[in-house]
Formats: structure tokens, C-alpha cells, sequence
């Protein structure tokens, strides 16, 4: 059966370049942008990279460990210093990209709580980059680009999805972070991904 929404191809290489465009904003960060707060309560801009790095690090293990039969162990990675998250980013996010290329978008891969496809993988790791993009506070751009946005949205977002809607705008508000006045689907902190393709794995 044809997956529909965005293809894997199209997800992979926005993801690597979120990644790109994230690690260069927060390359030149100084210990007080690191020491910053972020857009998320009580966390710093380095506490936020170094999450974005460790799960990136998770994802990419998921992956690797595909063909496990049952659940596998993840092996929890250290969390890096602040002054070299701009490069482990770089460097864990290309080693995700690398990893999800050659598997079939279809093919299962595991997630330390979920089983779902290679695609919805990708639109996983593009999502916690553009949300994480969003958080951290301080120089340079961090609004989400318009076109990932909607790639997220369609990835693990399709019941909301609005093609009339602010992809943007549509994206903070279905994940806890910019409410829109009147729309449906606002959760706040409890709000949820929608993996369209999990199945059931112990």
C-alpha cells in the first residue's frame, strides 16, 4: 500500500539541512547565550541543544537496531559540553540522515517507546530539530522555516493539518507553544505526536 504525505527523500534532506542551519546559528553562542534561558520553563539554551543532541543520538540508534526482534537496549549518551554542542549537533544529525537513507521508507525501526516506519522517523528527528530551533532563545533567527513546518505538520500532524493555516503558527500551536485564539487542538503541555504507522511492540 502507498505511504501518502511527504516522502522520505523530501524529509531526510530537510532534515539535514535544519540541522545545518541550527548548528550555524548556535556555533558563535558565548557561555552566556549557552546560559540563557530557553523558550521552555526552567531549561537553559544548553539544556535544550544537549536534549536535541541526545535524542537525535537515540533516533539514529533506532535505526541502527532495526532489525532486533523485539525491543532493543539504547545506549544513553553522554551529554556533550556546551562549548562543542554546535559540532555534535552537525555530526549527530548527518549520522541520522546517513543511517535512514539507504532503509526503505516502509521498513519498521525502533524508537526507545515506539515502533513506526523509517519516513515517520525522519519526520521525527525534522520535528524535534525545528521544535528545538523554536526553543532556543537568543541571537539569530529561530522561527521555524515555513515549508519544514508543513513537512512536520503532514509527517505526524495530518489530522490537524490546514493547508489554509499558517504552517507555522499551526505547528507551535499544536505543540504547547504559541496558542492560536479559537482553533482546535491546543493541548498545551500535554499535547502528543500522532505516529501514523505505530504498531504494537514489545
Amino acid at each position: 500500500m502507498a505511504m501518502r504525505g511527504p516522502t522520505a527523500a523530501d524529509l531526510q534532506t530537510t532534515l539535514g539541512r535544519q540541522v545545518e542551519t541550527l548548528a550555524r546559528r548556535i556555533k558563535g553562542y558565548t557561555a552566556a547565550d549557552w546560559a540563557a534561558p530557553s523558550a521552555r520553563d526552567g531549561r537553559t539554551n544548553a539544556d535544550v541543544v544537549a536534549d536535541l543532541v541526545l535524542t537525535l543520538d537515540l533516533l539514529a540508534q533506532g535505526v541502527e537496531l532495526r532489525d532486533k526482534p523485539a525491543r532493543p537496549s539504547f545506549t544513553d549518551p553522554r551529554r556533550p559540553g556546551d562549548l562543542g554542542l554546535s559540532l555534535v549537533l552537525g555530526t549527530v544529525g548527518e549520522r541520522l540522515v546517513e543511517q535512514l537513507k539507504p532503509v526503505d521508507p516502509a521498513e519498521l525501526v525502533w524508537h526507545p517507546e515506539h515502533r513506526f516506519s523509517a519516513r515517520t522517523m525522519a519526520a521525527l528527528g525534522l520535528a524535534e530539530v525545528v521544535l528545538h530551533r523554536w526553543d532556543v532563545t537568543g541571537p539569530g533567527d529561530r522561527g521555524p522555516e515555513p515549508r519544514a513546518a508543513r513537512l512536520v505538520l503532514q509527517g505526524l500532524f495530518a489530522s490537524h493539518d490546514d493547508s489554509g493555516a499558517n504552517p507555522i503558527a499551526l505547528l507551535l500551536h499544536l505543540t504547547g507553544r504559541q496558542r492560536i485564539e479559537g482553533r482546535a487542538g491546543w493541548a498545551g503541555d500535554d499535547w502528543a505526536w500522532e505516529f501514523p504507522d505505530e504498531v504494537p511492540a514489545s
